[in-house]
């Protein structure tokens, strides 16, 4: 009976090889969801937009795409295609068969991505009613009376499923799969999804950035309070605080960032970027990270939640516009890097260093500026200027960005130095204050060498990350560390 069945799929799999293909496009075509594209992207352009769209919910879902669609246009927004499912197309258009495309999505929205990829006879979305399950599977049935293949991917599309005459599985569920297989249909392809690996997520959290909140440290040490241990408690408090906030603040960005990221050259590979992770996962986890941060920093220090609200504001306003107004978007990232600094000082009431802070916004801005050289050095070798120009560079910036960022340098090395004089007078808490004059000797050299890998290009965009994975930096910065204990 098996070899019996196994005949008969294969004989009506030939037959569908001749049929029409229909394809779906949210989670289908697409690894996103075009209707929570245009909430995250009216989120962060048009929030009133969005809001007047959403007032028209009662109405149906028909009415709500309308309206994002009016609201909200798609048109120059770049969506991640399924790619092994598009060479399946073309390779079927080359055998003659009709492609078309029908999805839930708003008309406009339907037209928008058809066009883009040139391979639908037709595109057809939702106007007056919700395309979708049943009304789809009436609309497909009246439309091709001698069958069509269908490509889906969820549960409504079983009921497309059953007025069709083959399946294509696209990015299915096992349960939603399983369903369709039960429905003795042939199964003429099926694309799985790319899994989110667990180092995909923590890449998304930038787990690998939390070092920068060390910074938060700071006061503590070069105030010489390491002996208070209920202030070092404290401290390891707001530091975690400090995590879930930040790490909630990178999942906001990049979902304020999306088209851009997906324009460059490395960012494109983010798990909000890619798809593998979908927009209402990622506001999801922000938003819980967000509400358990700061009701662990309310509780611990109401000064120490103030401060890390204005950090969460900064970001905000970078995201939601300023980090496209060129030198401004470094130094805002200047400024965030200083807050939290900020945030370890208003932990105690003891006078802060404040020369700390003054270096910090010349330190950080000077390596917030390599960050946008290397991008700008890197498009004007590659060509590819989409993503420099969303951020209001150009390629003939890179004298500006290098002179900047070497005289932010050096100002962060006078600042050091006025310290150490400071420090060497009789009334020094340290025991050998002469051997801290060797740190902005160390830290120039680091300085030189990443402004040169910059220049060059041969460094990651990223000089926070590239110092914690390459050698030489660490070697250089365990070198100031035994200074600074050597010191005391």
């Amino acid at each position: 009976m098996e070899k019996i069945r196994e005949v008969a799929v294969k004989t009506d799999h030939v037959q569908t090889c001749e049929l029409p293909i229909v394809v779906d496009l949210d989670d289908t075509l697409i690894v996103t969801d075009t209707l929570y594209e245009q909430i995250a992207k009216g989120l962060f352009t048009r929030p009133f937009g969005v809001l007047r769209a959403f007032c028209s919910l009662p109405k149906g879902r028909a009415a709500l795409k309308a309206h994002l669609a009016h609201e909200i246009d798609l048109k120059d927004t770049t969506l991640p295609i399924r790619e092994d499912l598009v060479q399946w197309l073309h390779q079927q258009a080359d055998h003659g068969r009709e492609i078309h495309l029908c999805s839930a999505a708003a008309q406009p929205v339907v037209e928008t991505v058809a066009r883009r990829l040139g391979i639908f006879a037709s595109a057809t979305g939702s106007t007056e009613a919700n395309l979708k399950g049943k009304a789809k599977a009436a609309y497909l049935k009246q439309r091709f009376p001698e069958g069509f293949t269908y490509a889906g991917d969820s549960t409504a599309d079983v009921a497309v499923w059953k007025a069709a005459s083959g399946i294509v599985l696209a990015g299915a569920s096992s349960s939603v799969a399983n369903a369709a297989r039960n429905l003795n249909k042939p199964i003429e392809a099926e694309f799985k999804n790319k899994q989110l690996p667990l180092k995909d997520l923590l890449k998304a959290l930038r787990v690998h950035h939390w070092s920068k909140n060390i910074l938060i440290f700071l006061p503590l040490v070069f105030g010489h309070a390491w002996h208070d241990p209920s202030l070092i408690i404290r401290t390891f408090l707001a530091f975690f605080c400090l995590l879930m906030v930040t790490s909630a603040t990178y999942l906001l960005n990049d979902l304020a960032d999306l088209n851009a990221d997906r324009l460059h050259w490395s960012k494109r590979n983010r798990a909000l970027a890619s798809g593998r992770m979908s927009i209402p996962v990622g506001l999801a986890l922000s938003g819980t990270l967000l509400f358990v941060g700061f009701a662990s920093a309310l509780a611990l220090a109401p000064a120490f939640a103030g401060a890390l609200a204005s950090y969460l504001v900064l970001t905000g306003c970078y995201s939601l516009g300023l980090k496209r107004v060129p030198l401004l978007d470094t130094l805002i990232i200047g400024v965030l890097f200083t807050v939290r600094i900020i945030m370890g000082v208003v932990l105690f009431s003891r006078p802060s260093p404040a020369w700390l802070l003054t270096f910090s916004v010349f330190f950080f801005f000077s390596l917030a500026v390599t960050k946008r050289h290397t991008e700008i050095i890197r498009a004007g070798v590659t060509g590819e200027t989409h993503s420099l120009t969303s951020r209001g560079y150009r390629v003939e910036d890179a004298p500006l960005t290098l002179t900047l960022g070497i005289a932010s340098a050096i100002a962060s090395l006078v600042v050091l130095v006025l310290f150490i004089i400071e420090e060497m007078l009789p009334a020094s808490v340290y025991s050998h204050p002469q051997l801290l004059s060797g740190m902005p000797l160390i830290l120039s050299i680091w300085l030189g060498r990443i402004w040169l890998l910059a220049h060059r290009g041969n460094m990651n965009d990223d000089p926070v990350s590239f110092a914690l994975r390459d050698r030489i930096s660490l070697t250089l910065g365990g070198i100031v560390f035994v200074l600074f204990l050597a010191a005391l």
